[in-house]
């Protein structure tokens, strides 16, 4: 089933790609990066004569940016001086310095591209690097694409910045491109949390959804949501303990930070769910995503419990099946999933959202069946009858047997 879904979703990431490009339309960062090398070649031959005929078109220059920046990544991956050495000699940030500086579309590809001049020392280039993305965030335009609402609310987290991460949330949520079902999947996780609760996210994907609830639609505002993928700077680690209710100094920082990631993120994850006197949550979709793909520390995994669509932390064991249940009874908000409301619009951000969401549900809840069948005949048959909702809503997305047999 995995596999099924895995290669469902690259054919889905690919369409755009696949796109003449005589359309005009603009190129997505992600596609660009999976598409292949023919591909890339063919399309970099085609806008690098474009900009030439027109210098100062910016969606043409978008295009060869990130169609080139593609092909540097691709390099990267194999060996990282060849992709330096590609990204020097294409030198497409440059040019566009000279075509159209002062523009989005110079600021974003600088920032996107790590532009640097030969001469700059790192404080120069950090600098500048910083400089181009507030620049771009302040000339971000009104038909920008998800992916950049995404890219400059995950530069602005570690800055602490909650004024322009409200600003951003906002533009991104009305601008329509953020799926309503993957928004829905965030309150109702939210939801079944108890008040002033720590949810630690492993990157910014899984909490941007949350901050939109949070700073938009003003709900779940007391929850504290840490993004351990900023967890380097001390700065941001510093303001999610305050809010948290931990103490910070430099001590504390050097007992926790190691120049190893592989270390400092379990340290500080361990560090959280030692001392917070706040419930610590993380999502259970997202667990093996935890700590750099390593998931929740051995010594600590007897501890977390799932309560649904979150497991929680506790030393000691509790009723967590019932907890469960009160959530699927009274906390969540399922019944949107018999049937889907939102158009369908190739301007959203992600490829499937629906389908991998409903999944997660189907996953999660499905071991409360036995109980229900057993204690509760009328919360069986509605249980039942909402995960056929959900497989149907799923098989008309994808019409592929989706399901193992366990699943049906």
């Amino acid at each position: 089933m995995k596999k099924i879904m895995i290669t469902a979703l690259l054919m889905t990431l690919m369409g755009s790609v696949s796109v003449s490009a005589q359309e005009t339309v603009q190129i997505d960062h992600s596609d660009a990066i999976l598409a292949s090398a023919e591909k890339l070649d063919s399309l970099y031959n085609y806008w690098n004569d474009f900009v030439a005929q027109h210098p100062k078109d910016e969606r043409a220059w978008r295009n060869l940016f990130e169609v080139s920046n593609g092909m540097v990544e691709q390099k990267h991956w194999k060996n990282w001086q060849e992709g330096e050495d590609l990204q020097k000699k294409l030198n497409v940030v440059g040019r566009m310095k000279q075509a159209i500086p002062h523009t989005y579309t110079f600021f974003y590809s600088a920032y996107e591209g790590a532009y640097r001049e030969e001469n700059w020392t790192s404080e120069e280039f950090f600098a500048f690097r910083d400089a181009a993305a507030d620049s771009a965030i302040s000339a971000l335009p009104k038909d920008a694409v998800a992916g950049d609402y995404e890219q400059w609310i995950r530069y602005l987290i570690p800055k602490n910045d909650t004024i322009r991460i409200g600003v951003m949330v906002n533009k991104y949520y009305m601008s329509g491109q953020y799926p309503p079902e993957m928004l829905q999947y965030h309150f109702n996780e939210l939801q079944g949390m108890e008040e002033g609760a720590v949810y630690i996210a492993p990157h910014e994907y899984d909490i941007i959804g949350k901050l939109i609830l949070q700073l938009v639609k003003g709900v779940h505002r007391d929850k504290i949501l840490y993004d351990e993928n900023v967890a380097v700077w001390p700065e941001y680690i510093e303001a999610v303990f305050k809010r948290i209710g931990l103490d910070f100094n430099e001590t504390i920082w050097q007992q926790l930070h190691s120049s190893y990631q592989e270390e400092s993120y379990p340290a500080i994850f361990r560090h959280i769910c030692a001392n917070s006197k706040r419930p610590v949550y993380v999502s259970a979709p997202s667990v093996a995503s935890i700590n750099l793909m390593e998931g929740i520390p051995a010594e600590l995994k007897p501890c977390f419990y799932n309560e649904g669509l979150t497991l929680r932390y506790s030393p000691k064991p509790y009723d967590n099946m019932a907890v469960k249940r009160r959530n699927i009874e009274s906390r969540y908000w399922l019944e949107y999933l018999r049937m889907s409301f939102e158009p369908e619009s190739e301007h959203r951000r992600f490829a499937a959202p629906n389908t991998f969401c409903r999944m997660n549900y189907l996953e999660l809840l499905k071991d409360q069946l036995p109980y229900y069948k057993e204690h509760d005949q009328q919360r069986y048959v509605w249980l039942q009858d909402l995960m056929t909702a959900i497989r149907q809503q799923m098989s008309r997305d994808y019409p592929m047997d989706l399901f193992d047999e366990e699943d049906k």
